[in-house]
């Protein structure tokens, strides 16, 4: 059931998506709608506006409120945040410490993932970590932990079963995550561009099992002459190399 202190989801007849707050007004191209007709509602349900535009309302998922979130730095997209989870078995109860905060979006995406397991974020940028910080409580997210230091200069948690780095130098970081991840644990690190991503993997390869790879997608679409795929596509995002430690 729906409250007026719910973010909601509004999805226009074209498919847009909105995340607002239910509660007052909502001023879209098709009209004015009052949100405090929903209020005590279930999801699913459609509302009108003043025009007699309908949007539909639905509960959001993570992934919504990531797509929605504020954003300060780049973020990783959910295409390889997912990769993420797929390729090191990310469960419930699982560890994590993540280099670099950003705005908060791997954050936010792991937290759910592993709950009621905990991430530790190291930052050294404040505006970064505040960002991040309103991101997670929106989200009402409770186990993940900022650090306002340096992971070039070391990680304190031991026995953990990820080390996450959106860093620029995260060659600098193998040897404190090798000894703080359990045996089977991963390494991962984002990087844009394949100069960071042969640098990392020259460090981590004494240390760990190692393998790159990248995520494109792509949308097909469907019309009466025929299906093709979509002429925008997201292509490169990122490198991401893991390494798991099994020596």
């Amino acid at each position: 059931m729906i409250s007026e202190e719910d973010n909601i989801l509004l999805i226009d007849k074209k498919g847009k998506k909105y995340m607002v707050k239910c509660r007052g007004k909502f001023h879209s191209h098709y009209g004015v709608l009052d949100l405090n007709e929903v209020v005590g509602k279930d999801y699913g349900i459609k509302i009108k506006t003043h025009r007699g535009d309908e949007f539909i309302v639905l509960k959001p998922t993570f992934i919504d409120y990531i797509e929605k979130m504020r954003k300060m730095p780049q973020i990783i997209q959910s295409k390889d945040a997912a990769m993420i989870v797929a390729i090191t078995g990310l469960n419930r109860g699982d560890k994590v410490v993540e280099g670099g905060i950003g705005s908060g979006a791997l954050t936010i995406f792991l937290a759910n993932v592993i709950y009621p397991g905990k991430i530790y974020s190291y930052e050294i940028r404040e505006d970064f970590a505040e960002i991040a910080e309103k991101n997670i409580k929106e989200h009402k997210i409770d186990n993940v932990f900022i650090k306002m230091k340096d992971i070039y200069s070391g990680i304190e948690e031991k026995n953990v079963d990820l080390v996450a780095l959106d860093i620029p130098e995260p060659e600098k970081v193998v040897e404190n995550a090798y000894d703080s991840l359990k045996f089977g644990g991963f390494i991962f690190a984002y990087t844009p561009s394949i100069e960071q991503m042969l640098r990392f993997r020259e460090k981590a390869k004494d240390y760990f099992k190692i393998k790159t790879i990248e995520c494109i997608l792509r949308e097909y679409e469907s019309k009466k002459l025929g299906t093709r795929p979509k002429t925008l596509m997201v292509g490169h995002t990122g490198f991401l190399t893991f390494g798991r430690k099994i020596f």
